[in-house]
């Protein structure tokens, strides 16, 4: 097949390469055929008299433009040369001899021979430098496509380089789709399509050109992935599989707000599932699923697109308003149960927006984030749990364990990995490799409960629970306790009561600090965290003190927190070195790796726990002072 006609245009184009009624319109349409035949632009230049850029700018409107480059021309014996009407074209008209582009204000008229293309190549840096537009568009579209790209590797197989290629052929398509800007005019458009590229070569320019054409509807594809290998070349395989991403990556951002993500793709047989979440995300879904059909022809996969929380326009509308919430916006004439659905709405919208982050997993900090958000919750139900009916939020606490449960040992294991690489940087590097089983051990673990995870955030009971779960932070008095007028229902008047019975939970424990066991150091962490979280879900109604008390909690909470996961990963230590023989009696006895370095490792976290456990004490006193008792009586004192 040809490399540049569409198949529907070839006989027109020959008949006009013959006959068309004028010197112009048959010198347009036999360079069209020549490049069609592979021939590189300087050939195709010196048999139709043109010079390199302009033959390389008529090849590119072409690509864009079809067959509206000869609108109004007409052949020798009279036949006119009808209109098409390809899917994507843009609104262009040309007269005969003439360059005429709708830029949505005052279109650009230049007869042929007054426009001579500028042939100095530029690169994709000075193409940003000269239309400095809002380019945040396409480079999220881009992101969108590379992620695509780089999800589906099992199935295309191409190599990293046509990563690049589908970077510069989304910022040229936004480039060439957009050109409203005051500095636009001829060049903008024309510009783009008359300039070469310095960032690429010959055959990469006409990749990304192929790939421009198809995202306009003018490149042939196989009518069934059974004919692709007969009917394109690689190189057109490549490139119609690279416009398949971007024309789905347009299709998720049709609401054109930037603000719909990929959060999970999976890979079957016959479909390929995209997870999407964002305000828009369920308009975005649907355009995606329909700007599949070019990669289904070309891999036979149904293109499958869900938004993954958001249900019906009543909850986009809810969602989008808790994401926006700055703060939870409590009030001390609030009763405790509105104040409760405030806080927990706000920390339910916290662990929506990391949830997408969650399920791509390139960043460790989005799943820690996500947990926090659905601690947070639960301890909200314990600090404004005698607000509600126990029976009416049971579903709701349901729900929150479930997703704790999901994400907890996904996060553990990350802990775990982290500190042990924190761990590695301290020793010769010739020691390191003797802690690979263990890292290998986790990864796999982790794998495995990451894979967990996945199904469960993408199971009907997660969409269940959130969907419940919104309705409830939402809607005034859901599972509220009834209340009269002589019982305290407000905040100004229970708050307090709350804070102090949080702090004496935890001064209880001095008592016991100098003979206290790891497990009641850890029953101490709990409570801190209860006492923190109380202050800071009432810390919009308290005094300034209130921020700097939070403060010092968090350093003991912290200290606490790391004396848990090193006693948690001496616990796990050990346990994989009784398993150690067993691990490998497989192995001959020459390939056996030695257990000193996990050994050393063990001891390391021993030495790190009971440095942990004795140094407490000391932080411990610097807390329990009067200063901090009078901070929190004047954090109250303002109610």
């Amino acid at each position: 097949m040809g490399t540049l006609i569409a198949a529907a245009d070839k006989t027109r184009i020959e008949a006009l390469a013959e006959q068309a009624s004028t010197a112009a319109m048959r010198r347009r349409a036999k360079l069209l055929l020549l490049y069609d035949q592979g021939l590189p632009t300087h050939k195709v230049a010196e048999q139709v008299d043109l010079s390199a850029s302009r033959t390389r700018y008529w090849r590119r409107r072409y690509l864009f433009e079809g067959l509206h480059i000869f609108a109004g021309s007409t052949l020798e014996t009279g036949q006119s040369i009808p209109e098409t009407s390809n899917e994507g074209s843009p609104d262009v008209q040309l007269l005969p001899e003439t360059v005429q582009v709708d830029q949505g204000s005052e279109p650009i008229q230049l007869s042929e021979a007054e426009f001579e293309p500028d042939p100095t190549p530029v690169s994709i840096a000075e193409l940003r430098q000269r239309y400095p537009a809002n380019l945040r568009q396409a480079e999220h579209r881009r992101d969108l496509a590379l992620e695509l790209f780089d999800t589906s590797q099992s199935i295309h197989h191409m190599p990293g380089e046509m990563r690049r290629l589908l970077e510069v052929a989304a910022l040229l398509q936004y480039l060439t789709e957009n050109q409203e800007d005051e500095n636009s005019n001829k060049s903008g458009y024309l510009f783009i399509l008359s300039h070469p590229l310095t960032d690429l070569n010959d055959a990469e320019n006409k990749l990304v050109e192929t790939i421009l054409a198809a995202l306009h509807g003018r490149a042939a594809y196989p009518p069934s992935p059974t004919d692709r290998d007969q009917i394109l070349s690689p190189s057109e395989h490549e490139a119609l599989t690279l416009a398949a991403m971007l024309r789905i990556a347009d299709g998720l951002d049709a609401s054109q707000t930037q603000a719909t993500l990929i959060n999970s793709i999976e890979i079957q047989p016959k479909k390929l599932i995209i997870l999407v979440s964002g305000p828009q995300a369920k308009i975005d879904a649907r355009r995606a699923r329909k700007s599949g059909k070019l990669w289904t022809r070309l891999y036979g996969q149904q293109i499958r697109v869900q938004a993954i929380y958001l249900l019906d326009q009543d909850q986009d509308e809810r969602m989008e308003a808790l994401i926006n919430k700055e703060k939870p916006g409590i009030e001390p004439e609030d009763d405790l149960s509105e104040a409760g659905r405030k806080v927990m709405g706000y920390h339910f919208a916290q662990m929506i927006l990391h949830e997408a982050g969650t399920r791509l997993g390139s960043d460790i900090e989005e799943l820690h984030d996500m947990r926090v958000a659905t601690r947070r919750m639960r301890a909200a139900f314990e600090v404004f749990g005698d607000a509600f009916d126990l029976k009416a939020v049971k579903v709701h606490l349901k729900g929150l364990r479930a997703t704790g449960r999901a994400l907890g040992r996904v996060r553990d294991l990350d802990v775990f990995m982290e500190k042990a690489r924190q761990y590695l940087e301290t020793i010769p590097q010739e020691q390191r490799r003797g802690l690979e089983p263990l890292l290998t051990l986790w990864e796999a673990e982790r794998l495995a409960d990451r894979t967990q995870m996945l199904q469960y955030l993408n199971s009907e009971d997660y969409a269940n629970f959130k969907r419940k779960f919104l309705d409830f932070v939402t809607t005034p008095g859901a599972g509220a306790k009834p209340t009269s007028e002589k019982d305290a229902h407000q905040v100004q008047h229970i708050a307090p009561v709350l804070i102090y019975s949080r702090l004496g939970a935890v001064r209880a424990y001095g008592a016991i600090l100098e003979s206290a066991s790891i497990e009641q150091l850890h029953a101490l962490r709990i409570e801190f965290k209860k006492l923190r979280y109380t202050l800071e879900y009432f810390s919009e109604v308290l005094g300034n003190e209130t921020k700097g008390l939070i403060a010092d909690i968090k350093n003991l909470q912290d200290h606490l927190g790391d004396l848990n996961d090193a006693d948690v990963a001496c616990s796990i230590l050990r346990q994989f070195l009784d398993e150690w023989e067993s691990r490998q009696v497989h192995l001959p006895i020459s390939e056996r790796e030695n257990p000193e370095p996990v050994v050393a490792y063990l001891a390391n976290k021993h030495a790190e726990r009971y440095f942990l456990t004795t140094t407490f004490q000391d932080v411990w006193q610097g807390f329990d002072q009067p200063e901090m008792r009078s901070n929190i009586a004047s954090a109250v004192s303002v109610l």
